[in-house]
């Protein structure tokens, strides 16, 4: 997959699919395999905002745009230069000359240009003019409401991580170099693997959860702890502590990835470490069950 960080002089023909794709959930996976069936090389221009919290980083999001087939992935910061532009102007400036789109593939409530005064109905009206085919695909529904990243959002900061897991055919991951720790859990009889939060994704409600952990090539279950570990401090930052089930081995230095699969309990402070050992391991006991 080709990345670029603005939009290129001059693309090879595609089918274009652009949105912000944050999450690249089910809605979004339709749309790429609208473009993938057109025979052309898919495009997706999709927009960074320098605000709020995503489902996704840069990075991660790269990563899935490779791996869902997309050829050529293309990110705009959202502002002035972009934004300013009047529907035609971006239709004939970005899309037709610059990205040569000889398919544009975007969902039926797509906005852009100046004040967002874009549409749908811009699209269609200069399809003959500039050369292209649009597909405005309809919103995809689960329960019957929209399947939408905001939607997602939501079901994250609610822990209700089944519901996530759905909308984004995978488990909501956090990854990251593990780091050294204050060896609680391995004094306890259950070494963890320590993990920052990144702050500029989307957090959970701090507590348990069932975890599937992705090392290199292979995939461990665990139960996995995110928040700030009131039992053994006061102060201590967020994070994400994993006891992985059937592992053995050194994983300081290494990136590894955690599926958080579902929630089992709020975090909770409890008065000795022997009370929270007899609590991890009703929770292993829990989520070992769940795996049933």
């Amino acid at each position: 997959m080709e990345i670029w960080e603005e939009i290129p002089s001059h693309l090879e023909k595609c089918a274009l699919c652009i949105g912000k794709f944050d999450g690249f959930h089910k809605g979004h996976r339709v749309l790429i395999d609208e473009a993938k069936d057109t025979g052309y090389p898919v495009a997706c221009l999709t927009f960074l905002f320098g605000h709020g919290q995503m489902i996704d980083d840069r990075e991660k999001k790269r990563r899935i745009a490779e791996s869902l087939g997309v050829d050529f992935y293309i990110e705009v910061e959202a502002g002035p230069k972009i934004f300013s532009m009047t529907p035609e102007v971006f239709i004939k400036d970005v899309v037709s000359e610059k990205l040569r789109a000889k398919h544009i593939i975007v969902g039926e409530d797509f906005r852009f240009g100046r004040d967002r005064s874009g549409d749908i109905t811009t699209l269609s009206e200069y399809e003959a003019r500039y050369g292209y085919v649009l597909h405005a695909v309809p919103k995809l529904k689960d329960g019957g409401k929209d399947i939408s990243s905001s939607r997602i959002r939501e079901h994250i900061l609610a822990g209700q991580m089944e519901d996530v897991k759905r909308l984004l055919c995978r488990a909501y991951t956090m990854e990251g170099i593990v780091k050294d720790g204050n060896h609680i859990g391995r004094d306890l009889g259950f070494p963890t693997a320590n993990l920052s939060v990144e702050k500029e994704r989307i957090t959970p409600p701090y507590g348990v959860y069932v975890t599937d952990v992705r090392i290199e090539d292979r995939v461990y279950n665990g139960i996995g702890n995110l928040g700030v570990k009131p039992t053994v401090g006061s102060d201590n930052a967020p994070g994400l502590e994993v006891h992985i089930f059937d592992y053995e081995g050194d994983l300081y230095g290494k990136r590894i990835s955690v599926g958080l699969e579902s929630f089992l309990r709020k975090e909770k402070r409890f008065d000795d470490l022997k009370k929270l050992h007899a609590q991890i391991e009703e929770d292993i006991r829990r989520a070992k069950s769940r795996r049933l």
